[in-house]
């Protein structure tokens, strides 16, 4: 199975790396290098964006636990053919080419949809309210993950209350806006929880018990979602149990 984050054409695709040195660390680039920068293709071989300092998105240095990182954030790919995207990136250390030259990368997939089942959000919602100081080693494909997960929690609690599963967020008609922002809390308290940045007993008024007493007050019926009708009852007339006063059966 393939570990690359998978985004949908509608989506914004992520892509990051880091520079060994020689001592087990990591360096950045000469940003003054008027070459640097990372080309990406989609899986056809069409060059579809080039990332430097000064394009749109641009190429940006973070750094975590680890050490430095370089990463490229909100790349369009409307323009991208399905299947495996990769990057070739062009860049020198203290004047010297990083070997090869270019480096040739899987960068990201990029596919129909995210699987069988559909979510609800997509990573780039959960990471826009992520701290902008998050480490890398939260991967957009540990996001993916906890989308889905976010999305099936959902469809068992509104499970025989709506028609399940709701429409993907990369379809159209899109999610319903109010089980998109469900979803997004609950990834978004997943996250949160594997950074370390608030333990779980902390979180779960604040994001989890939100989102969920959201869910109850749909399956109640006390929130309506615009457009969408629940299911009717499967019994819609009115049933007794009481034998005394069923009518005579005639023979």
């Amino acid at each position: 199975m393939s570990l690359l984050a998978k985004y949908s054409q509608k989506d914004y695709a992520r892509f990051d790396f880091r520079i060994h040195d020689a001592l087990g660390g990591y360096v950045a680039p000469d940003w003054d290098d008027e070459n640097l920068k990372v080309e990406f293709y989609d899986s056809g071989g069409e060059l579809r964006f080039t990332a430097t300092t000064t394009s749109n998105p641009a190429l940006s240095q973070g750094e975590d636990y680890e050490g430095i990182f370089i990463y490229v954030d909100g790349i369009a790919l409307n323009d991208f053919s399905l299947g495996v995207a990769s990057a070739k990136i062009y860049c020198q250390v203290q004047g010297a080419e990083v070997f090869p030259y270019p480096t040739v990368i899987e960068a990201f997939e990029v596919v129909a949809g995210v699987g069988e089942e559909p979510v609800y959000t997509t990573i780039s919602r959960v990471r826009a309210e992520l701290p902008s100081s998050a480490p890398s080693e939260l991967t957009d494909s540990i996001i993916q993950q906890y989308i889905y997960d976010a999305s099936r929690k959902i469809d068992a609690y509104l499970y025989g209350c709506y028609s399940l599963p709701f429409a993907g967020i990369e379809e159209n008609p899109s999610t319903p806006a109010l089980i998109e922002q469900i979803c997004r809390k609950l990834a978004l308290n997943d996250c949160l929880v594997f950074l370390g940045m608030l333990n779980q007993i902390e979180l779960k008024p604040v994001l989890e018990e939100r989102a969920i007493r959201q869910l109850e007050e749909l399956r109640a019926g006390r929130v309506r979602l615009s457009g969408y009708q629940s299911l009717l009852p499967v019994y819609q007339g009115q049933i007794s149990s009481d034998l005394e006063n069923q009518p005579d059966i005639l023979d």
